[in-house]
């Protein structure tokens, strides 16, 4: 199973447990990804993102929501933290 079908497979988990933390991150996750693919390449074709692809925009969004946590508690919002 790819990174693609698990993130679907655990979105569909989420759903059924009503989690709505865990089901607004993935499909956070789901548009990210499908935002890279629809960018196209330096000859203009669109880009196919294969798992070690997929995983770097999982850590470019983990790392964004750190910065953002991290400013956050610099500016003492803890309500925007949580």
């Amino acid at each position: 199973m790819d990174l693609r079908e698990q993130l679907s497979a655990d979105l569909k988990d989420a759903m059924r447990q009503r989690d709505e933390v865990r089901k607004r991150t993935i499909r956070s996750v789901i548009a990210a990804i499908k935002q890279a693919e629809t960018e196209l390449d330096s000859r203009g074709d669109r880009v196919s993102l294969d798992d070690p692809g997929v995983l770097a925009i999982v850590a470019r969004q983990a790392r964004q929501r750190q910065e953002s946590i991290d400013e956050y508690q610099k500016a003492g919002r803890q309500d925007l933290v949580a």
